[in-house]
């Protein structure tokens, strides 16, 4: 069942250079935001699933798939300036929207709410890609903005074709053997970036 993607960027670049001699210091990493129970939004959060009640919105009846799971990744940034290094912070985060988020009312086992569960882990995967292509890249004073906007492009675009892989292979969960082997490959994923973080907590 397919999965909306949704797309948000976040500036806070304002700041006048002077020196060639400056240096751009990056630090990059997942944020770990809460919201509210009753928040429309839900960050993504290793310990707690979703359940069939965060999916708020109205079904579309003359869609063919029983549910659709709204979910995305951003991120913020926030620059400081000491007057010799310019520090860029740039933090990422996963989401899920309720109210755009639906299924229809005979879709209600645990098997069709995993295949969800699985979209947003497939964004999860696809904003800690993102975190790891930011941290490989070469940032001056003359090309973060671009090269921050390029290469959040290209990851949001691979992972929406992930997106539709998952979707394409298991026919939207029908396919049961599929099914299970992308369930093994989306926990072996999500458990490793998850150690990971743990790791350096």
């Amino acid at each position: 069942m397919p999965c909306k993607i949704f797309v948000l960027l976040l500036f806070a670049f304002g700041f006048t250079f002077q020196s060639y001699s400056q240096k751009i210091i990056v630090k990059i990493f997942a944020e770990d935001r809460k919201a509210s129970p009753l928040n429309d939004t839900i960050y993504y959060d290793f310990s707690q699933s979703l359940t069939w009640n965060d999916f708020k919105g109205k079904p579309d009846e003359s869609f063919f798939g029983g549910a659709v799971t709204a979910s995305g990744f951003a991120f913020d940034s926030k620059m400081n300036f000491d007057g010799t290094n310019i520090y860029l912070n740039i933090g990422v985060y996963t989401f899920f929207t309720k109210k755009d988020s639906w299924k229809k009312p005979d879709i209600n086992s645990a098997y069709h709410l995993l295949h969800e569960q699985h979209h947003f882990d497939i964004t999860k995967i696809g904003s800690e890609k993102f975190i790891a292509e930011l941290k490989k890249a070469n940032f001056t004073k003359e090309n973060y903005n671009r090269l921050v906007t390029s290469i959040f492009n290209k990851v949001y675009k691979e992972n929406e074709d992930l997106q539709e892989q998952y979707d394409k292979e298991t026919m939207h969960s029908m396919n049961v053997e599929k099914q299970q082997e992308w369930n093994n490959k989306i926990d072996t994923e999500i458990r490793a970036i998850s150690n990971q973080l743990n790791s350096f907590s």
